[in-house]
């Protein structure tokens, strides 16, 4: 039973209902803050669509979450709010010189990925100011991809509006988890590689590690554009990321079991790693699961952030208390030669033990209605969770013709459209997306023991 007691003011919502099960009563107040930009930090669009966005792309910073500060006493609290690659939207397959590849466009391809500074005081979530990304030779990092061949492509080619082909940047980073360690510096995690890099406090990059150098070399098989999803670090200085979906291994893991989960010794540099289940009750495909965040409680608890559309096509966002001390590492783990993603039948991996997962929080139960929740931390009271949207920068790409532009193609050459081989003209379109989801928004979930629950 569930009972829903809201007061005068909307800001905040005190729901009442059962948790961690039957016998676990336990409050839960919600709060939620729309995140203020200061302007000068908006993304400029590309010349060409500057009439579509006149005053730039809003917000951008919600793919991940990390504590900077909590004042106890007045409430105040400061978080880093992370950018991913910057605006962007699907786009046609690319035929260039007889040969068909993905393609992104890029709507401000000079933008910056960057650190926001994200406070919350008086009752309004602002960011004023932010911490660029920058290479070892101190140039501004891009959100541009690498070029095919190099460990990371995710093998699209990047596109300007006009339909234009940009250059790669073998430097470009997608980021998507940040944590800070003990000395100050910034731990972030990226979708193309997947890569694992260390920046300063000043946001220089120090070091960055990648499959096979650094990182287990099994994890260049990440789905495209769902490489590392979420990172975070243990009180011991421990650096957990996770893979966002499950593996893709020579088109042969369509129906995997699980996705992964890293850990990074920053000392010693080795690695493990651990299975975190796909529930194919609740998945139509495994490919469907997709994890948005994680947060590190310990070296083997972690909160984790679960989306994805379930069998019957409903978004499901969900936060799972997830417990690896059972859990198989799976370094240098086959199966007749062949990765364990490539099994689908769960008594075929009877000595594989996967993650214990258990779901403590259904965001959607409490008015969570974006589509991707993608920052997660938890404050010093041990109760309280903050989780983050991406907004996408409210930026969205279709068609006058209403077809989805991934189905069509663009010939570099003739300048035509066309869908299954047959010519249809076709004019993109570039606006802003769903009011829902237009703007970052942070949400504060406080359950009243759940502190209890995470040891």
């Amino acid at each position: 039973m569930k009972r829903f007691l809201i007061p005068l003011s909307t800001a905040a919502l005190t729901i009442t209902l059962f948790v961690g099960g039957a016998s676990a009563k336990s409050n839960v107040e919600v709060e939620k803050f729309t995140v203020g930009v200061n302007s000068d930090l908006f993304a400029q669009p590309h010349e060409s669509i500057a009439d579509e966005y006149p005053f730039g792309f809003v917000g951008g910073f919600g793919s991940a979450l990390a504590l900077k500060s909590y004042d106890k006493k007045t409430g105040e609290m400061e978080f880093y709010a992370l950018t991913d690659r910057g605006p962007n939207g699907d786009a046609p397959t690319y035929l260039e010189n007889g040969q068909a590849s993905a393609s992104k466009f890029f709507l401000s391809p000079d933008f910056n990925p960057q650190i926001g500074i994200l406070k919350i005081s008086n009752g309004k979530a602002q960011i004023n100011d932010s911490i660029p990304l920058k290479n070892k030779n101190q140039s501004p990092i891009t959100g541009l991809p690498l070029a095919p061949g190099l460990t990371g492509s995710s093998l699209e080619v990047p596109l300007l509006p006009t339909m234009d082909k940009l250059n790669f940047d073998n430097n470009g980073l997608d980021p998507e988890g940040i944590a800070v360690d003990k000395q100050g510096n910034f731990w972030i995690s990226d979708e193309y590689g997947p890569f694992i890099a260390k920046f300063s406090k000043t946001g220089k990059l120090i070091e960055k590690y990648q499959p096979g150098a650094g990182l287990p070399e099994v994890l260049k098989y990440r789905i495209p554009n769902r490489g590392m999803e979420g990172l975070s670090i243990s009180p011991s200085g421990k650096v957990f990321s996770a893979v966002q979906s499950i593996l893709d291994v020579n088109g042969e893991t369509s129906n995997a079991l699980f996705t992964r989960i890293v850990l990074f010794d920053p000392k010693t540099k080795e690695t493990k790693m651990y299975a975190y289940p796909v529930d194919k009750t609740i998945y139509k495909k495994s490919n469907a699961l997709k994890i948005g965040d994680i947060f590190a409680i310990s070296d083997s608890k972690l909160l984790v952030i679960e989306q994805g559309k379930d069998a019957n096509g409903v978004m499901r966002t969900v936060v799972n208390l997830v417990d690896l001390s059972k859990a198989t590492d799976l370094t240098g783990k086959t199966i007749n030669g062949k990765e364990l993603e490539t099994i689908s039948d769960p008594a075929v991996l009877k000595n594989i033990n996967m993650a214990d997962t258990k779901e403590i929080l259904n965001l959607r139960e409490y008015g969570w209605d974006m589509e991707k929740a993608e920052g997660l931390t938890l404050l010093p009271d041990g109760n309280t969770i903050a989780i983050v949207n991406d907004n996408d920068f409210g930026a969205a790409v279709s068609t006058d013709n209403g077809e989805d532009i991934t189905d069509l193609s663009y010939d570099s050459a003739t300048k035509q459209w066309s869908l299954d081989s047959q010519a249809i003209p076709t004019n993109v379109q570039f606006s802003v997306n769903s009011p829902t989801d237009r703007k970052n928004v942070i949400w504060l979930f406080t359950i009243s023991d759940l502190h209890k629950q995470l040891k």
